[in-house]
């Protein structure tokens, strides 16, 4: 096993990690987190690599987390780490825990795609939802059977986030329940995208100007007319039907909605574009 620096040497006795192949990429992660997190997220760090490392799932869980989780902290703030590993529990507990690996390969991805906590949480609550729909059980009474689409969810979650706002994802993952829940093999069709009809409601719920990809040119465009420095922050609208929320400032930053669709002026043939409308 490769030696761990002295310095080093107490974090890695909190670990308490025997995997060899976790020792020889420690030294590196440990100075990225001791470099990016506080001293309270370097804690958190260690503490929830020490968990993934004694689950039971091999190298793999702590591995993914030791190397990607300081970057992803940079996206969507330490503070989403708790709700992070709440799911992750409760994929442990359940007949899921083979999804753990894929969900955590996937959140570099998706913290490119979601900038703020709320909306992370919201995609765990549709990811929640959905493993607790799809997984099996018998006579309802004890959750035997794990999600067959759950971990294809995650591997293909990039591509999914690229085109969807949130309450397009919720729609599409909605569908695939709904008509494919008793269907094992069809349903690992659907999310992994390769149905005809997977991509029919992916193409369906595609629309509008989502905020992700247009956050650079806004920025410029707040600094160059106004000299404007606060961070754009996307919330969705998804999960809040009796109150829909209006765009707000608060002390993180300018709240925006994740997508605007295009707007066409009653009584004209006038159309507003989604890029316009954030203008």
């Amino acid at each position: 096993m490769k030696t761990i620096p002295e310095d080093l040497e107490v974090y890695w006795q909190q670990l308490a990690c025997a995997f060899p192949r976790v020792a020889e990429v420690f030294p590196d992660c440990m100075r990225a987190a001791l470099a990016g997190l506080s001293a309270d997220g370097v804690a958190g760090y260690i503490e929830h690599a020490r968990f993934l490392g004694k689950m039971g799932r091999g190298a793999e869980p702590i591995l993914i987390f030791l190397e990607e989780w300081p970057e992803v902290a940079k996206k969507v703030g330490e503070d989403t780490l708790p709700d992070i590993m709440a799911f992750i529990h409760k994929m442990g507990k359940s007949p899921n825990g083979k999804a753990i690996t894929p969900f955590l390969q996937s959140l570099p991805m998706t913290s490119r795609r979601l900038h703020s906590h709320e909306q992370l949480r919201d995609y765990l609550a549709i990811a929640l939802d959905m493993m607790e729909r799809t997984t099996g059980s018998v006579h309802g009474i004890h959750q035997t059977f794990p999600s067959p689409g759950l971990p294809e969810m995650f591997k293909q979650i990039g591509a999914l986030l690229s085109q969807l706002s949130l309450a397009g994802l919720k729609s599409w993952v909605d569908y695939g329940v709904r008509y494919y829940n008793d269907h094992p093999d069809r349903q690992i069709e659907y999310f992994g995208l390769q149905s005809a009809d997977s991509l029919a409601v992916l193409q369906r719920e595609r629309h509008g100007t989502l905020l992700v990809d247009n956050e650079r040119k806004l920025s410029l465009y707040l600094r160059g007319l106004w000299q404007e420095e606060e961070m754009l922050i996307p919330y969705s609208s998804a999960f809040d039907e009796l109150r829909k929320p209006v765009p707000y400032y608060d002390k993180l930053g300018i709240r925006l909605p994740d997508v605007h669709d295009d707007w066409l002026i009653a009584e004209s043939t006038q159309v507003i574009t989604g890029i316009d409308r954030y203008r």
